[in-house]
């Protein structure tokens, strides 16, 4: 099974452990980074998202600009940006970078974070607008015909989409720990992103997601990407 790395990239130098309080867009740092990136051999590079976040999209074209190799991983809560928009900014950037986007989607986990940007919808709907709004992007990357839709979460007639992913399609990553998580992730994701745990729970974890995948027929799984925060030091007992 071939490995991965994948790294988070941030607009400016402020971590958790030091962090720089009132710390704008660095240009410098965020180029030299992302630079960085590709020269260690990186695969990817996650973009991420919250309410108080600069936009992933540009950050990501800034990286994808100044970068040969490393792909960019999107993330985007649906409540943030309709579908038919998602499926065309995304595409966009996937032109621009020569096929080098991913996205990964935050249904959202947080009752208070989600209505920081209007989101009242319960846990459980929130996964439901997340599997109509995959099934919608997959529509629109994969077919120019009009299409129309109409649910619980998004109505629109007669869209037709002539902005398309390099490749054809996009690939798509979703993460939680909920049984509608791993449903949705199973059954549509090209990738289930995991927090780093043991590895009798990882395993359990991936079990399910591969369980949902083969319920909803799939012939293939969810590649797995799983969150680690190494401590790193020049010998064991310093880390």
């Amino acid at each position: 099974m071939p490995t991965e790395f994948i790294s988070v990239t941030f607009p400016n130098a402020s971590t958790e452990i030091a962090p720089i309080p009132g710390a704008g867009i660095d240009p410098e740092f965020l180029v030299r980074y992302a630079k960085n990136l590709d020269d260690y051999g990186f695969n990817y590079t996650l973009v991420p998202y919250g309410s108080d976040s600069y936009d992933p999209f540009t950050i990501g074209a800034t990286i994808a600009a100044v970068t040969k190799n490393v792909s960019v991983i999107i993330a985007l809560r649906p409540n943030t940006l309709y579908p038919t928009v998602a499926a065309k900014a995304l595409a966009t950037l996937d032109q621009l970078s020569k096929g080098r986007v991913v996205v990964h989607f935050i249904a959202g986990g947080s009752d208070a974070e989600q209505a920081k940007e209007g989101d009242f919808l319960s846990k459980d709907e929130r996964y439901g607008r997340l599997e109509d709004y995959i099934k919608i992007l997959r529509r629109a990357w994969e077919s120019d015909a009009p299409f129309d839709w109409d649910s619980k979460y998004y109505t629109f007639k007669g869209f037709t989409n002539k902005v398309r992913p390099t490749k054809g399609t996009i690939p798509v990553s979703v993460g939680g720990s909920s049984d509608e998580a791993y449903r949705i992730g199973g059954s549509l994701a090209d990738i289930f992103g995991l927090w780093g745990e043991p590895l009798k729970e990882t395993k359990e974890q991936i079990d399910r997601i591969y369980g949902e995948a083969e319920k909803a027929g799939r012939k293939d799984r969810p590649r797995i990407w799983v969150t680690f925060r190494p401590i790193i030091a020049e010998t064991d007992e310093l880390a």
